[in-house]
């Protein structure tokens, strides 16, 4: 089975970047791509909880993100300097997730057919 690397370094809101990111990432699970999600830089803003986008015109990611676990999309992974860097913990985020360090990304690319990142 093909594998993918999504990496998500981009904020929730003010392009569409972090929306498609999540689209490629289901797809691809659509089609038997073993697929897991590292999110990174203001990427980890995607999974704060209680995002409220009603006066935004945009769409809130939370949704769509809860529905990860369904498309059996695993592991999702939390940069957690970048955590650190934004002042907000694992508590603050929406969903459980795996925390790993930026000097363990090369190692954990290396574990995937494909990298993407957005």
């Amino acid at each position: 089975m093909a594998s993918l690397l999504m990496i998500c370094r981009k904020a929730p809101y003010g392009s569409s970047y972090a929306r498609e990111a999540i689209d490629i990432a289901l797809a691809a699970s659509a089609f038997e791509v073993k697929v897991a999600m590292l999110f990174t830089d203001d990427g980890v803003l995607q999974l704060l909880k209680g995002q409220n986008t009603a006066n935004t015109g945009s769409k809130n990611v939370e949704a769509v993100l809860s529905s990860l676990p369904l498309y059996e999309v695993a592991p999702i992974l939390v940069n957690e300097d970048a955590l650190a860097q934004r002042n907000l913990s694992v508590s603050d985020l929406n969903m459980a997730v795996e925390l790993c360090r930026a000097k363990d990304v090369s190692a954990l690319c290396a574990q995937y057919d494909r990298v993407l990142t957005i």
